[in-house]
């Protein structure tokens, strides 16, 4: 039994990791999941009933007294003592034999000490803020796994110079039929994602309302002061999004590195655009480049809005479109599929 241990489970933002359990067990492999909150999305994310939520509320009071006496995380605060007893006690019932943590922050943390008291391996995916925002015992943390996982290779490069070997394992997404709808004299513009700075959503914003001939959709928990005659804000549900990118000519998102270090991977919504056969207006940060270029869109530098517009202007070409769209749904196609992904992740598991 693989077990998953998880800080936000399900959560509107990270489809990718709910890909990679469904695709686990799709493959027959046996997966638990212990999740350790609830993020309060500005869309809630489908529940997925096979998730076991760690010692909380009531349950928490139920767990201190079925764990006393025990000495699992000793020296460590009251409350994260009972949680670990109590999903110790699931884990060991549940048969686990590996730990798997997404993002190298509180549930790595937690992984690490239940990996210990069960006597499995354990691993986790480093993803993007855990890396770049990190917590103070990354290297740490890091160096006692058993593996790292990370999403690309710009990652892999980053984890190396701090003396941590990684292997690489893309985040897929579903494929598409690519369909584009009909052009018009108005340029249909979406993003998608979390409103955080690294987005550059402001960037964005600010050109489409230069661009007269442009109509922005943000599927993005924006201020509603962004909405205008042109601008469209709002987030929609997972199961909304392939409906919203087959309606759009071209997909934006003008990632930056932020102030406190913060930036993306690579953009799963990006990705899932590109799928659909859109092409995309992004620029060159992290692990970017190793999809998107100009061969599958317009490449432009952080926080300039003139060379924005003009990318949103070029891309008004309906040939353009097309040509760089379709040459991107065949990269994502090669290389960033949900079957990679859990073909790579099993490799880790050796399952």
């Amino acid at each position: 039994m693989i077990g998953y241990v998880l800080r936000y489970y399900p959560t509107w933002s990270e489809t990718f990791v709910r890909r990679e359990i469904d695709g686990l067990r799709a493959a027959g492999v046996a997966v638990d999941v212990i999740s350790m909150g609830r993020r309060r999305d500005p869309v809630p994310a489908p529940d997925d009933p096979t998730a076991h939520p760690v010692a909380r509320g009531v349950g928490f009071i139920g767990a201190a007294w079925r764990g006393r006496g025990e000495r699992l995380g000793a020296g460590r605060p009251w409350k994260e003592r009972v949680r670990l007893r109590e999903a110790a006690a699931y884990a060991r019932a549940r048969r686990w034999t590996w730990v798997h943590a997404h993002f190298a922050g509180e549930a790595a943390l937690f992984a690490r000490e239940l990996a210990g008291a069960l006597g499995v391996p354990w691993s986790v995916t480093v993803h993007a803020a855990d890396l770049f925002k990190p917590i103070p015992e990354l290297r740490g943390l890091l160096e006692n796994a058993d593996h790292v996982v990370t999403i690309c290779e710009h990652h892999r490069r980053a984890l190396a110079g701090l003396g941590v070997a990684s292997t690489v394992v893309r985040c897929g997404v579903p494929w598409s039929d690519g369909a584009r709808p009909p052009p018009t004299d108005i340029l249909r513009v979406i993003g998608v994602g979390r409103f955080v700075p690294k987005k550059g959503w402001d960037v964005l914003h600010r050109a489409a309302l230069a661009s007269p001939s442009v109509a922005l959709r943000l599927v993005v928990d924006a201020p509603p002061a962004w909405r205008g005659p042109r601008v469209e804000v709002g987030p929609l549900p997972s199961s909304a999004i392939g409906a919203a990118l087959a309606e759009a000519d071209v997909f934006a998102l003008p990632c930056r590195i932020a102030a406190d270090g913060d930036r993306d991977g690579v953009p799963v919504a990006m990705l899932e655009a590109m799928a659909a056969g859109l092409p995309v207006i992004t620029t060159a940060v992290s692990g970017i480049p190793e999809v998107a270029d100009e061969t599958t869109g317009w490449i432009v530098p952080p926080d300039d809005v003139d060379a924005l517009v003009r990318a949103l202007d070029a891309a008004r070409d309906p040939v353009e479109r097309a040509r760089r769209g379709e040459a991107g749904r065949a990269r994502v196609r090669a290389g960033w599929s949900i079957d990679g992904q859990v073909a790579g992740i099993r490799a880790v598991f050796g399952v």
